[in-house]
């Protein structure tokens, strides 16, 4: 009876140590080491799936996208690069541009009327002078002769550069007009300045090139204060006891062919008295865009305001007219140039 006992359990044992040994072998799931290093059909496993391929395929995947992540950053890497390389070459570009336009400014500035001349009269004269762009298309011009003092505000075609072009124009001619030719009227002045702006841009009948000029030309006897005054589309505010009287200028312009126009602006001549103010500008100002509707500033406007700051010294004038400006415009851009010159009697 013990034989038989310990029979069944050595049988046991051998048993368990085959199905240990078979055991080994089995596997829920084959890992990497097995599926690469090894053979798998060494070992089995609890469901039928090709796990080589499977892991191969990730492998491919990881491959390939490490391939193509780095293809993407070698080119994006040289797109930056040159990315970079064509901003150096547009700053340096830009600054060139800005940098001579600066220089420009300086010339242009020099045919503007000299700073001794505008402080003799700093009693009586101010000037409101902001252009859109480091140029300008506006300028104003002065010239003292004699008891008379010539006064001008003129706003050429455009703005920027090709309006700062035409400037040099308009204010050779009018220099040549007065100081060369001797003439005294608004008229003929206007008249002169216009066959000399013609010709310097060779305006022809058939001529592409129709830019010109609007201009508010006086004469004020220093003596009398009588004003005579000859506009071309550019007309002249009066205030006389806060009563505006405002003079037109003529349908036409400063250069240009312009089939409608037979004869030259009309010369109007005012008595002016002390206390009494006039101004003309540029429509730089009332074109401006601003406000809470974000519209235009217009002519009317800037009357009420003529009529408000006519009794104050023309410094202080010059500072509110600034004021309403900017606080019209805001923070939107200025849209044109602007030039108003004022002078109390």
């Amino acid at each position: 009876m013990v034989k038989k006992s310990l029979l069944f359990l050595f049988l046991s044992f051998c048993q368990f140590q085959i199905v240990t040994a078979q055991d080994s072998h089995f596997k829920d799931h084959l890992g990497f080491k097995e599926t690469f290093f090894g053979n798998e059909e060494d070992h089995q496993v609890c469901y039928p799936k090709d796990h080589r391929n499977f892991f191969y395929s990730i492998f491919g995947f990881a491959l390939l996208a490490t391939t193509l992540g780095i293809a993407i950053f070698v080119i994006k890497s040289k797109s930056n690069k040159l990315l970079k390389e064509k901003n150096r070459i547009i700053e340096e570009k830009n600054y060139d541009l800005v940098s001579s336009i600066t220089y420009a400014k300086r010339i242009q500035n020099a045919i503007l009327p000299p700073k001794q001349l505008v402080n003799d009269f700093r009693d009586n004269l101010f000037v409101f002078y902001k252009p859109r762009d480091i140029v300008s298309g506006d300028f104003y011009w002065m010239h003292k002769q004699d008891n008379f003092l010539y006064m001008a505000v003129v706003d050429c075609t455009g703005h920027g550069v090709p309006g700062a072009f035409l400037s040099l124009i308009g204010q050779n001619s009018i220099d040549r007009a007065v100081k060369e030719d001797k003439l005294t009227n608004p008229t003929l002045i206007l008249d002169k300045m216009n066959l000399y702006v013609k010709h310097i841009l060779q305006q022809e009948q058939d001529s592409d090139l129709r830019d010109g000029m609007e201009v508010a030309l006086c004469k004020l006897n220093l003596q009398t204060n009588v004003l005579e005054f000859a506009g071309a589309n550019l007309g002249l505010v009066i205030v006389q006891n806060k009563n505006l009287v405002a003079l037109k200028g003529s349908k036409c312009t400063v250069g240009s062919v312009q089939q409608h126009v037979v004869s030259a602006p009309k010369t109007e001549t005012i008595q002016l008295n002390a206390g009494d103010s006039f101004y003309f500008y540029s429509d730089g100002f009332v074109d401006q865009v601003g406000g809470n509707l974000s519209k235009k500033f217009k002519s009317v406007q800037l009357k009420e305001a003529l009529i408000k700051i006519s009794v104050l010294p023309v410094s202080q004038q010059c500072v509110q007219l600034k004021n309403i400006f900017e606080g019209w415009k805001g923070d939107l851009e200025q849209v044109d140039d602007v030039c108003v010159l004022g002078y109390k009697i």
